[in-house]
């Protein structure tokens, strides 16, 4: 995996994130509840793209702390 985007919203507002993969093709659509990605943004914290950052600062997106 490569990385993870902002992409579209759903008809209840839930955010989703495209899976990136390191060909370029997207395979998974996500919500930041996905365990999957939780563990990417914990790990990629210190520089993460720009549009998952400008979420966090917007206050739009949480990173979960660890289990």
């Amino acid at each position: 995996m490569k990385t993870y985007k902002v992409d579209y919203k759903l008809e209840n507002a839930a955010q989703m994130y495209a899976k990136v993969d390191t060909d370029d093709k997207i395979r998974l659509h996500a919500t930041d509840q996905y365990p999957p990605f939780q563990v990417w943004l914990r790990a990629n914290k210190d520089s993460l793209p720009d549009d998952i950052q400008a979420k966090i600062e917007a206050g739009e997106l949480t990173i979960a702390d660890a289990d």
